[in-house]
């Protein structure tokens, strides 16, 4: 059975806390925080579902588009060239999940801070 923690024992932890502040900037995804604070993936996981489940963090998703180009280069000039949109190639939808400090969480933070 798994322990639960308390909410002083989990702002002991430096790592959410150093999630807390990374979020409170701007929304991150998943990859960015684990770059940014470099934390192995288990961890950061953990992490993320504690303050999740304390609803410190707020998980946003959202539906992206994705044009495919053709890029067209004149041989005779430099450059890159000019980027057309290919219309045989379908348009691309994906997921973004970011994620973003809640007015909770905030609150926590400030109250830690001092």
């Amino acid at each position: 059975m798994e322990k639960k923690l308390t909410d002083q024992e989990v702002l002991k932890c430096k790592d959410s806390c150093r999630i807390l502040k990374a979020v409170q900037r701007k929304p991150l995804r998943y990859s960015e925080i684990k770059r940014l604070l470099n934390l192995k993936p288990a961890r950061l996981e953990c992490l993320l579902k504690m303050l999740r489940e304390r609803m410190w963090i707020i998980v946003r998703v959202r539906p992206v588009t994705v044009k495919f180009y053709q890029v067209f280069k004149d041989p005779r000039k430099k450059g890159d060239g000019i980027a057309i949109p290919d219309p045989d190639i379908p348009t691309k939808s994906k997921i973004l999940v970011e994620y973003s400090l809640s007015k909770r969480g905030a609150a926590v933070l400030r109250a830690h801070a001092k």
